[in-house]
């Protein structure tokens, strides 16, 4: 990878200007990737099989012929970064009281800021699990959550990202020669190779699956129901209350993001002003657990909502459902906390 100024690029584009380029020919493979917008590019070049080191291939005809352009065209070489893609996802998050996360804890080729989303999920987890450590409203069996929560996740994404790199390379290494050609043999073989190329790598940058469909599923501090999570792709996901899942989103009928409503703590969701919650709320008080209670006016509440009761994370995933209060409020509480290791019905 290296890092250009090129301010003359911008005026050789075919087209108007974009953030991130694939190069497709039968020399040379590569990426180009817009750092200001305006002369500054982060230029990837990727090898071939047959080449085994960094220093096997010129670098600046490799540059040249990435970006198009001859002998004339002036650029300047910013800095250097050549790196191999490894899959590699920590065998332990935790250690006593050290925690790891981000890329501390997993590594994978840089695919549509999977690992940056990924950290900031393994952050977002950690945070509120210690935060409610030292606050002492949890107890530190709690922080059993992170890795039980996070590594699973983080160990799945890493396939996707894996997946990805692996099949673009089965696409650059059958790149025709024709893809250069002038004329009709040309056009076709343009539009095939950008065909796949694109529904190949379009998911990667709408991954609404892959970011917002992902569940816990083995975590001590959620009470599962029995009801199996919805399945998503790195593109499509269900919206679901089953807990593990994500609570599904909602615009409030004053126009507010139901996460905008969210306490900083733990939120119960109540879809029927009605009904009681007053043990639950007492539970939470006793045990010093920061419990905010939200009467949900949303016109699509019960589409998305199943259940009149929904408990939230203050990581905004599902702890727990159920259409009346439960039957010992104190133990779904003490589960919350990281207290007891077992499941609350």
């Amino acid at each position: 990878s290296t890092c250009i100024r090129a301010s003359q690029l911008l005026s050789h584009l075919p087209q108007r200007p974009a953030w991130h380029y694939q190069i497709r020919n039968a020399r040379r493979c590569g990426a180009v990737l817009a750092v200001d917008g305006r002369e500054i590019w982060l230029v990837h070049n990727h090898l071939l099989d047959h080449e085994p080191n960094f220093e096997c291939v010129d670098r600046d005809w490799a540059i040249r012929t990435i970006l198009g352009v001859g002998p004339d065209f002036h650029y300047e070489v910013i800095a250097r970064d050549d790196w191999i893609g490894r899959r590699l996802v920590a065998d332990r998050f935790r250690d006593r009281r050290v925690f790891i996360c981000g890329d501390a804890a997993h590594l994978w080729l840089p695919y549509a800021g999977y690992g940056m989303n990924a950290g900031i999920a393994d952050a977002a987890d950690l945070s509120w699990l210690i935060a409610g450590t030292l606050n002492g409203w949890a107890s530190t069996g709690i922080l059993d959550a992170y890795e039980a929560e996070r590594r699973p996740i983080t160990e799945q994404v890493s396939h996707f990202a894996m997946h990805i790199a692996l099949k673009n390379i089965e696409q650059r290494q059958k790149t025709p020669i024709e893809i250069e050609w002038p004329g009709p043999t040309g056009e076709i073989a343009r539009a095939r190779v950008g065909k796949e190329a694109h529904d190949l790598n379009v998911g990667q940058f709408c991954c609404g699956g892959l970011n917002f469909g992902y569940f816990y599923n083995d975590s001590p501090i959620i009470a599962y129901d029995g009801e199996p999570h919805p399945s998503y792709t790195m593109r499509e996901f269900t919206p679901s209350t089953v807990p593990g899942c994500r609570a599904p989103h909602l615009w409030l009928r004053d126009g507010r993001s139901l996460y905008d409503a969210l306490g900083g703590d733990y939120t119960l969701l109540r879809f029927d002003p009605a009904r009681p919650v007053t043990r639950l709320v007492e539970a939470a008080a006793c045990r010093r657990v920061p419990l905010k209670t939200l009467d949900v006016d949303a016109p699509d509440g019960s589409m998305l909502y199943s259940h009149k009761l929904t408990l939230v994370r203050p990581d905004q995933h599902v702890a727990w459902r159920g259409n009346e209060e439960p039957a010992e409020p104190l133990d779904l509480i003490d589960l919350a906390r990281g207290h007891m290791l077992k499941r609350v019905a």
